[in-house]
């Protein structure tokens, strides 16, 4: 356990300054966006230096404290949650952009800045870093990193895997380890970057992030087109993909999702199964692309069909659909809300939110339906008192209901929001004896387990 000989030595480390026991700093660092019981750390401590967080590291693996890389606090699955006490090393500070290889389409980061501020820097040069996580005006790129984080264009331009090309890490022995090239393709070894992306700050903290980015579009153009039944919108989502067209984005709304944003967002859409379509290109190919998709959409009983939209509509459609879950979140306020967040083929995508919405009517749970469509990835947010015990536990059954019929399906129980406390009982289900050989993994590079325990794994 962490003493206050502990707390001296952290502080000659980095700074009284940069140390902080107050109860304030320490209950902003116990809990994230899920609904999962918050637990304090000990101690709060924001480093300057790669080298200090070496000598943080090796003083807490000697000692055997925990130790929690902290980015956004903005993951739904109680990710960066201290259960295990011990030192929170705090790394939004570390949100520079370190260089711009602009010949090389790259950038190298700091782990703390936020997707929204890095895109912003790189627009003036006609650069982009494609994955586009819904709380991308929060979400770090370590955070994201540390979770594989994708988002609405995924379905284009893949996950936040997809462009990690080199990492900077410090080891929890305290060892500073640079894993990957600049080069675009190696065949040179095992790919250790992509070991680390994904991990959760279970294997080591990510201190520097150098990603390949691409060119902004020449052209946008964007779709809104509103079904009966989720199911028709469903279907043709599938559609749209099995006969060959290239969105950059397609995502799905409930009916019930598009009434909480119609209500917070201020907005006047049809409340009933809608998706939002987004195209990248020249002007021609999106021409075809949207005539194609118009098709497609009367064949599966579309009700309204708009693609003649102002670069303002267009972004007010966008932002209501990045803040859906902070409307539900507004729209009942003082309620839990139990995440789920599940991938499945795509020729299942349908089954997968008729299951869903069949699963709400049999139990009476509200669950909001959303999410990136094109891709298979669902989104759902089970609505329930926070203070009723009985309706929270059977809230939390329907997520095992949901995760269970995702594996079925042959899907995954994490699409892009990661392990955490909340997927860890499902792990063994899932990848059965090869957790095993994640087990033998996380031993070999923490062999004390100092590094976000709890996450990930489920209890032995």
């Amino acid at each position: 356990m962490l003493d206050n000989a502990d707390v001296v030595k952290l502080q000659q480390i980095v700074g009284e300054e940069n140390v902080s026991v107050r109860g304030a700093d320490l209950e902003a660092h116990s809990i994230d966006e899920s609904c999962f019981e918050p637990h304090l750390p000990d101690v709060i401590v924001w480093p300057n230096t790669v080298e200090e967080i070496s000598q943080i590291m090796r003083h807490a693996n000697e000692r055997g404290i925990p130790v929690v890389p902290w980015s956004g606090g903005s993951s739904l699955e109680g990710n960066p949650i201290p259960t295990h006490g011990g030192i929170i090393l705090a790394m939004y500070r570390w949100n520079k952009i370190v260089e711009i290889r602009e010949d090389d389409l790259q950038v190298v980061v700091q782990p703390g800045i936020v997707y929204d501020n890095l895109n912003e820097q790189l627009k003036r040069l006609a650069l982009f870093f494609p994955p586009a996580p819904g709380s991308s005006d929060v979400a770090t790129i370590g955070g994201m990193v540390n979770n594989n984080s994708s988002g609405m264009r995924a379905i284009k331009y893949g996950v936040t895997r997809d462009y990690v090309m080199k990492l900077q890490v410090v080891l929890p022995d305290g060892q500073i380890l640079n894993v990957g090239s600049n080069a675009k393709k190696t065949t040179s070894g095992y790919d250790l970057v992509s070991l680390f992306v994904g991990s959760e700050g279970t294997l080591g903290v990510i201190t520097e992030v150098t990603l390949r980015l691409i060119s902004l579009p020449e052209k946008i153009a964007a779709v809104l087109a509103v079904f009966d039944t989720l199911s028709d919108a469903a279907h043709t989502v599938y559609e749209c993909i099995r006969y060959g067209l290239d969105p950059s984005a397609v995502e799905i709304l409930d009916s019930h999702t598009v009434r909480a944003t119609n209500l917070q967002q201020g907005l006047s859409l049809q409340e009933t199964p809608t998706l939002f379509v987004e195209f990248h290109g020249n002007e021609a190919s999106l021409e075809d692309q949207i005539d194609y998709l118009q098709e497609l959409c009367e064949e599966n009983n579309c009700i309204d069909f708009q693609s003649a939209m102002t670069a303002d509509t267009r972004e007010t459609l966008w932002k209501a659909r990045k803040e859906a879950r902070e409307s539900i979140k507004q729209s009942h306020p003082g309620w839990a809300m139990i995440s789920g967040d599940v991938c499945v083929p795509i020729s299942k995508f349908s089954d997968m939110v008729d299951f869903v919405h069949d699963l709400s009517e049999r139990t009476g749970i509200l669950i909001y339906a959303f999410g990136h469509a094109g891709d298979g990835n669902l989104h759902t947010e089970a609505l329930v008192p926070r203070d009723d015990k009985e309706l929270f536990e059977r809230g939390m059954r329907t997520t095992d209901d949901i995760v269970g019929h995702a594996l079925a399906l042959g899907g995954t129980i994490a699409g892009e929001h990661g392990i955490g406390l909340g997927k860890a009982q499902y792990m063994r289900a899932e990848h059965g004896p090869t957790l095993e050989l994640m087990r033998s993994i996380k031993q070999l590079l923490d062999p004390k387990g100092i590094m976000n325990p709890g996450k990930i794994f489920p209890a032995e």
